[in-house]
């Protein structure tokens, strides 16, 4: 499978809030320590995603230490009145994300949106405007920021963990979608480690624990503009100083 050049980028912000599985079925929130492949492949696909594609975060570097604040928050319930619950958020985060995309095998009606030197070149234009969309780290209350950095710098860039191993047990890594009506949506977990501040993500196919869910809402994507246009429209965005 064909892989693009490798695109690295600094994301960061005040809050963030990874939600750990066994707290979504309750009223009260906590957050694994550090964040899910599944929520970094959103992040880089709020910078520049098409279907054509598939954003792979291959690691991140965890710079900040890890610190936890929790708030309390009053929810309404469904017979009235209200509840007090506890939401566990990460403060002061920064992570280095090292990542590539591969072309979507399953649509192979884009075969010909496969123009791999466009695609990159809108990704580092993408980049170095903070991203195309609004990203959020966890939650849409935990605004972040993305810078886009180069080999060099996330390379030198100090962990608050360097020389250090940690095990954050087994976590949620990523969803496998269906690609057909009828098809089941996949949780894949596995045993998380940090090694110097560094996460090495597994492929899907390697995590020790998979959950079939309930079938998935697929439907067939609407028609999407090709890559040329794409491309010419940002071309004719920067000529003209705006």
């Amino acid at each position: 499978m064909y892989k693009s050049k490798i695109f690295y980028i600094k994301v960061s912000g005040d809050y963030a809030m990874w939600t750990s599985a066994h707290s979504k079925t309750s009223g009260d929130r906590t957050t694994y320590q550090v964040p899910t492949k599944e929520a970094l492949r959103g992040i880089a696909d709020a910078c520049y995603f098409k279907p054509t594609f598939i954003n792979r975060i291959d690691e991140v570097k965890v710079i900040n230490q890890i610190k936890t604040e929790t708030m309390g928050a009053r929810t309404l319930l469904n017979k009235g009145g209200n509840d007090l619950n506890n939401y566990s958020y990460l403060r002061d985060v920064c992570y280095l994300v090292k990542f590539h995309f591969e072309w979507n095998l399953d649509r192979e009606d884009l075969v010909n949106d496969r123009n791999i030197k466009k695609h990159e070149a809108i990704m580092e234009r993408s980049l170095k405007r903070g991203g195309r969309r609004d990203v959020f780290l966890g939650t849409r209350e935990c605004y972040g920021f993305v810078e886009k950095i180069d080999k060099v710098e996330y390379e030198q860039a100090k962990s608050f963990y360097e020389g250090q191993n940690l095990s954050f047990g087994i976590m949620f890594s990523e969803f496998i979608y269906p690609t057909k009506p009828g098809k089941k949506l996949i949780s894949c977990f596995t045993d998380t480690t940090m090694n110097d501040g560094v996460i090495k993500f597994k492929d899907s196919k390697d995590c020790e624990i998979k959950n079939t869910l309930d079938t998935y809402s697929f439907k067939y994507p609407d028609e999407i503009k090709s890559v040329d246009k794409e491309y010419e429209e940002y071309e004719n965005f920067e000529e003209g100083g705006l």
